[in-house]
């Protein structure tokens, strides 16, 4: 299936990140529990994700491992490499994606001076083992406004981390202005976008119904039910329509939720049902492709 900026479809990356279970640094209910990273389950769990991707998506996706104050480099050396080796030979490309929280107390997502460095060590490592990163993605929806400028500087030009209308200033999660499908990100992303000069970096957010931002509106796949994740990707196909123009954006889903049977499941199922429902998978370079035909139909 040809893209096409006439075509009133919704365009779909996949973004898997690659971590561990139990990883929850804001959630007082769990007693901000933050597990030691498993890195061989990990091996195992994205060897079965990779293969379901294979077959659904024709290796359409994006791998985000995780690096972060509680699992530094774990996902960016040894035998894991080989496997992002193996996603990028298949068409699939991997990102950059830090978690710089402090369990109960915020995160460091506004020192750029940490950012950097971090950022800059994952994509060293990534690159010495002949993986480029293409994309980079922000945990828990971070992303600060100096972001454009590190992101730009080492020639990463899309961006995963939004959720749309997210407000969470305590976690550098200020999505406040954004929209519902791709756009250029602007100098500033938290102060209305239209008059901005944009930036080199295409946002691709996660798919909305634009009724809230809770588990239920988005599409994260283990936070819902397939009933619902049809409820809110029906809503963006709706979107495309009401507006004749395609709908570019991610959906996410984890490594370690393989292990939960009910999981893996509804993420066959989702995966089946987008092609069926106005849906196609696409690669981080579609989606540039795809926003830039779009824009300049608009303008001709």
């Amino acid at each position: 299936m040809e893209l096409g900026p006439n075509d009133n479809r919704v365009y779909a990356v996949p973004v898997i990140d690659v971590n561990w279970l139990v990883f929850a640094p804001f959630d007082p209910g769990r007693g901000f529990r933050v597990d030691p990273p498993n890195v061989r389950q990990s091996l195992i769990d994205l060897k079965i994700v990779m293969s379901e991707l294979k077959n659904l998506t024709d290796g359409k996706y994006v791998l985000t491992p995780h690096s972060g104050t509680y699992c530094r480099s774990e996902y960016y050396e040894g035998d894991i490499l080989g496997l992002y080796q193996e996603a990028v030979a298949g068409g699939a490309d991997v990102g950059v994606h830090l978690h710089e929280e402090i369990k109960g107390v915020g995160t460091r997502f506004a020192e750029m001076d940490h950012v950097t460095a971090m950022f800059l060590a994952c994509k060293q490592k990534l690159e010495a083992a002949g993986v480029r990163p293409v994309a980079y993605r922000g945990g828990h929806y971070a992303y600060h406004p100096a972001m454009n400028k590190l992101l730009e500087d080492n020639e990463i030009f899309v961006d995963y981390s939004c959720c749309p209308k997210l407000d969470f200033p305590d976690r550098e999660a200020i999505w406040t202005e954004a929209g519902y499908t791709a756009d250029l990100l602007p100098d500033n992303l938290r102060r209305p976008w239209p008059s901005q000069r944009r930036s080199r970096i295409l946002e691709v957010p996660i798919g909305s119904d634009g009724l809230g931002t809770a588990y239920a509106n988005i599409l994260h796949i283990e936070q819902s039910e397939i009933d619902n994740l049809e409820r809110v990707w029906d809503a963006v196909v709706a979107r495309a329509e009401a507006q004749h123009a395609p709908q570019i954006v991610h959906f996410l889903f984890h490594t370690a939720s393989v292990g939960e049977e009910k999981w893996l499941k509804r993420f066959r199922q989702f995966l089946d049902m987008v092609p069926r429902r106005r849906g196609q998978f696409i690669s981080s370079a579609e989606a540039q492709m795809l926003f830039r035909d779009t824009v300049r139909e608009m303008v001709q």
